[in-house]
């Protein structure tokens, strides 16, 4: 009896996934340090990256010499995609905040070095007077959710967004460079327990924003947003914290189903 030959794995799609496994290793790499820890040819690496560019897994740094994965290869992992989960399972706790502070209400994950707004309640609240809307960038050392985003996150993973914005040419990152300033505000963010802006972005608004975590990492950020006249971040955190924190913990009870 004839025996059908098996057939073996695809060359293009192993050394895709050992340069995924590889960037993910090192949080970036040049080629030539991808292609001593893989194997893989130079001319062959870059096709790999090149196609991963275009589909939106890899970006290259601003030097052009690095290359980082992008927060889009979560959803290869994650069994859902972060726009599923952050309208199904986030989304109805925002909205129930928001009724409860009147305050606008808002959702932000990160992204490509910088924290976008991914949902808001700003539609359904009275005591809006800002212009922000859904996929608003907002810069990690000038945003509530930002600072908080960067204070809880894993070391490594905030050593590693720290470089990425020394090399930024974008005016809001520029504060990166003050090593001690950055420190102090992680530090002073981290003892609050949360994020705090007023003004900056929107001169007229403060805001306040704490993680929501999902196992070790960040999954989210929430943030309530004010009139900067009205209340400092300490006033609104004395009336709006304990509301924004149990929010924060229904959420990571309901993402706690899903693989971190």
């Amino acid at each position: 009896m004839r025996t059908i030959p098996q057939p073996g794995p695809m060359r293009g799609v192993v050394r895709t996934l050992e340069v995924i496994r590889a960037l993910n290793a090192c949080s970036g790499a040049r080629v030539s340090e991808l292609a001593r820890q893989t194997g893989i040819p130079r001319p062959s690496l870059y096709r790999v990256l090149e196609t991963l560019a275009r589909l939106g897994y890899v970006r290259r740094r601003d030097d052009g010499e690095r290359f980082d994965l992008t927060f889009q290869v979560r959803a290869l992992s994650d069994g859902f995609r972060d726009e599923d989960w952050v309208r199904s399972t986030a989304l109805p706790e925002l909205e129930a905040l928001q009724r409860e502070i009147v305050w606008p209400t808002d959702i932000a994950t990160f992204y490509d070095d910088a924290m976008y707004l991914r949902e808001t309640t700003r539609r359904n609240s009275p005591l809006t007077i800002d212009t922000a809307t859904v996929g608003l960038r907002l810069p990690m050392l000038q945003s509530a959710t930002g600072r908080a985003y960067l204070a809880f996150c894993p070391e490594r993973e905030r050593t590693a967004i720290i470089e990425n914005l020394k090399t930024s040419r974008d005016a809001s990152d520029k504060p990166v460079q003050d090593s001690r300033y950055v420190g102090n505000l992680l530090a002073m963010t981290r003892r609050k327990g949360y994020g705090e802006r007023q003004g900056e972005i929107f001169p007229k608004t403060g805001a306040i924003a704490v993680p929501v975590m999902h196992g070790q990492r960040v999954a989210c950020c929430l943030n309530i947003s004010y009139i900067a006249s009205a209340l400092t971040p300490r006033e609104a955190a004395a009336r709006y914290l304990s509301s924004l924190r149990r929010t924060a913990r229904s959420i990571e009870a309901k993402l706690s189903r899903y693989p971190t």
